[in-house]
């Protein structure tokens, strides 16, 4: 019997190990990208590229962290305030999705600064005393 939850317990790990690394990627290359998406030239076939691929990586971060825990305040089992976020991320990806579809310009590029500026806020608390993130470079 102990041996089964110690390999169930083990395949959890290995489970959130790549949750982690998926996320902690996916969040980088939405950083970088993202930038060169608001300092570039906009509705040309690279900035279409881009998008698409910003949009992704965005919707990979924000469904990778539900399998991550929810930091000092669950609110339901392992999810936290934070994943809240990650919902309203999806939530801001399709509707800025959507208005580009319809030609809705405006719309779309709102939604999108919303969601970089959301992806950034996110970034700094990463910085937080104690995070992961702001151990590993040494911040703290």
């Amino acid at each position: 019997m102990q041996q089964v939850a110690f390999v169930r317990r083990r395949a959890w790990l290995s489970e959130v190990f790549m949750a982690f690394s998926l996320h902690l990627y996916a969040s980088l290359l939405a950083l970088g990208l993202g930038a060169i998406l608001l300092l570039s030239t906009k509705g040309t076939t690279p900035h279409r590229l881009m998008g698409s691929t910003w949009v992704l990586a965005m919707a990979l971060s924000a469904l990778s962290s539900f399998w991550l825990g929810g930091g000092v305040l669950p609110l339901f089992g392992h999810l936290g305030p934070i994943h809240l976020l990650s919902l309203w991320v999806l939530v801001a990806l399709a509707v800025a999705v959507v208005a580009i579809l319809k030609g809705r310009v405006e719309q779309h590029r709102g939604w999108m600064i919303g969601t970089y500026l959301g992806l950034i806020g996110a970034f700094i608390g990463t910085l937080a005393p104690g995070r992961w993130v702001a151990v590993q470079l040494g911040l703290w």
